[in-house]
């Protein structure tokens, strides 16, 4: 007979082989089918997709400058006593 103090134990390992096993069943699939696809290529020239944007009149790419940021002087961290 098993151990008293180990029945935690062989109910830990007993629920990991359970869900270890339903991962396996759900993962490995089913045996009844092939699972066989039939595809057939795409038509020549496809669909056309035509996007209409509103005009706002401002330039395609509007010249812009950046300057950098003025670099801040270094501080010298203060020594925690």
């Amino acid at each position: 007979m098993a151990d008293r103090n180990n029945n935690g134990l062989y109910f830990i390992v007993g629920g990991i082989v359970v869900v270890v096993a339903l991962l396996f069943f759900f993962m490995s699939g089913s045996n009844t089918g092939t699972g066989t696809v039939e595809t057939t290529a795409p038509a020549a020239g496809g669909d056309t997709v035509i996007i209409d944007t509103p005009d706002t009149g401002a330039a395609a790419s509007p010249d812009v400058s950046v300057e950098p940021a003025p670099a801040d002087p270094a501080t010298t961290p203060t020594p925690a006593n």
